[in-house]
């Protein structure tokens, strides 16, 4: 089973822990205590432990917890552009697509 697999067949809350236990391992290779994170991140080292405890916070907080531990890499693959190939553009006469127009199913189709 590849890693993809492996993550779909987890819970949201199962995700958020095992990302939480991510941070905390990171924190620790770098012997980093939660109260200098906070003083890098201006994230209050409370907010810092809920994350690592797999608590719900906010993006902008996880943002900042990642920065302050060197590990925004981490978000690459969310951030990343997009490459669109020269045929792509010619079939949408070059046009982006900037919103989704759902499934065109009909009532009886579903």
């Amino acid at each position: 089973m590849d890693y993809c697999e492996n993550t779909y067949s987890l819970s949201d809350r199962e995700i958020v822990e095992d990302i939480g236990r991510k941070l905390l391992d990171i924190r620790l290779k770098n012997n980093t205590t939660r109260k200098e994170l906070q003083f890098v991140t201006g994230v209050h080292e409370k907010t810092i432990g809920d994350a690592e405890k797999g608590k719900n916070v906010t993006l902008i907080n996880l943002v900042s917890i990642l920065r302050g531990l060197g590990a925004l890499d981490l978000l690459e693959p969310l951030i990343e552009e997009e490459i669109v190939s020269p045929a792509m553009l010619f079939k949408n006469r070059g046009k982006v697509r900037k919103r989704a127009t759902g499934s065109r199913k009909t009532k009886i189709d579903l």
